[in-house]
């Protein structure tokens, strides 16, 4: 319905007009850009001006986008991005969504772990807040050994799931498309949002529940039993709530470190577990970085899903071994409130406050839309490749239509071989393509 809207409030222009406005702004941007700039400039503009359709003349702006995003010299990229995206070149690239995006069944597995996700911050509250009135009002000692387990685990869920979510973010600055299209071969599109962090808190959430719970469970049986013949020392959990997430930015540099070796990768398999993801990747991803990148989201859950297991595993062996040692250890560790209880319950709380306040920007945000590639038609059957002019943007597409068109001219290189120009769209477009050569060049993610 919104894009229907849209589609109402525009200015229709021909396909001439529109090829004629993107080649002037190119050309407007190419006057201040470096030389490497202004070549891509140059050839974008050719490729552009020779298109048959919009189709290809999307397909090779976007290219040019992608590119730029990930230029090997971001100080000479990042100001003609910043120039063309001031002046509207994003919005009236990607206000209209350029791939038909497919939702998961309601019924789909990884939906019902995102629900139950939620559910799980919820009871942990609840546990924590029992655990604390039981400490608070002196409650039996057996009532207290009872809910002493059962804040441990609420403490190793809560703790888990902020990791899952840190993980995630990092993982969607790096290649959204891994989430927002999905990455195994029965997926597709979790959340219809192309916002990073949205889609990170989704699918962190999702995808560590089910072993997160495994985890609390254990620790909540085993601290129980535990409970009952000794003090626990749950002194100890703030650490685990801060230890966590830093295995996600141990991950993070290990992911950005297997971008290089998964170039490889990308030429024997391709990206895309899936037709959806395939096409959508063809788009969203067209440089070989960021087709890299995908399978280097992949390493970055390798990494979690071998070593927080075995972290917690050694977090679980050392909670019971202080608590069944407590006689030996300080006295205040586990009787002082400050350390057996108020610091761990505020710990534990600051993180299921967190998780809540993520949960509700992501419910709030499930469907919004951003100006860039990786925005996707839901509303409508089919994907209108048309430009998004508004009357805003009337003014300065007026100025630069009556302007007379100018081609962009770069200095040739006089060591440079001439450039053999390969297919740079598998759509069937009659287009002119930029060099395959500066297409694959491999430059290194600029990702955090």
């Amino acid at each position: 319905m919104a894009n229907e809207q849209q589609a109402r409030s525009t200015i229709d222009l021909t396909l001439e007009q529109q090829k004629d406005l993107l080649s002037k702004m190119l050309a407007e941007a190419a006057i201040s850009a470096s030389e490497k700039v202004k070549k891509l400039l140059q050839m974008t503009q050719n490729s552009i001006n020779k298109c048959f359709d919009m189709i290809g003349v999307i397909d090779s702006a976007n290219t040019l986008v992608a590119i730029l995003e990930n230029f090997d010299d971001q100080n000479a990229a990042k100001p003609v991005l910043d120039s063309l995206r001031q002046k509207g070149l994003y919005r009236m690239l990607y206000r209209f969504p350029k791939y038909k995006g497919e939702d998961l069944p309601a019924d789909d597995g990884l939906m019902q772990l995102l629900k139950a996700s939620y559910w799980g911050v919820g009871i942990s509250v609840l546990l924590i807040a029992a655990f604390v009135l039981s400490v608070v009002f002196a409650a039996p000692a057996w009532l207290i050994a009872i809910t002493s387990g059962f804040f441990v685990g609420a403490s190793v869920y809560l703790s888990g799931m902020l990791y899952g979510v840190v993980n995630d973010l990092f993982a969607t600055q790096m290649n959204l498309p891994y989430f927002l299209l999905g990455h195994q071969p029965q997926q597709t599109s979790l959340l219809r949002t192309n916002d990073k962090v949205a889609q990170g808190v989704a699918w962190g959430m999702a995808a560590t529940f089910g072993p997160v719970l495994i985890a609390a469970i254990a620790f909540t049986v085993i601290t129980t039993i535990t409970a009952f013949f000794v003090p626990i020392a749950t002194f100890l959990l703030p650490l685990m709530t801060i230890a966590l997430p830093l295995i996600a930015i141990g991950a993070e540099f290990y992911a950005q470190a297997k971008i290089e070796d998964n170039f490889q990768m990308v030429d024997e398999y391709g990206v895309g577990s899936n037709w959806y993801q395939r096409k959508g990747l063809d788009f969203m991803c067209p440089t070989p970085t960021e087709k890299a990148s995908w399978f280097a989201n992949s390493d970055r859950n390798v990494f979690g899903f071998t070593r927080v297991p075995i972290i917690g595993g050694v977090a679980l062996v050392v909670l019971i071994t202080l608590s069944a040692v407590s006689m030996f250890l300080p006295a205040a560790l586990f009787t002082a409130p400050l350390w057996m209880l108020i610091l761990p319950a505020a710990f534990s709380g600051a993180v299921a406050l967190t998780l809540g306040g993520l949960g509700l920007y992501t419910y709030i945000n499930r469907e919004r839309h951003v100006d860039d590639r990786y925005n996707l038609e839901f509303d409508n059957a089919a994907v209108n490749y048309n430009l998004y002019i508004d009357e805003e943007d009337l003014p300065y597409v007026k100025s630069l239509l009556e302007k007379p068109t100018t081609a962009i001219t770069s200095t040739p290189d006089p060591l440079q071989a001439p450039a053999h120009f390969a297919p740079l769209f598998s759509d069937g477009a009659a287009n002119d393509a930029i060099p395959s050569e500066t297409l694959n060049q491999q430059m290194p993610s600029t990702s955090i």
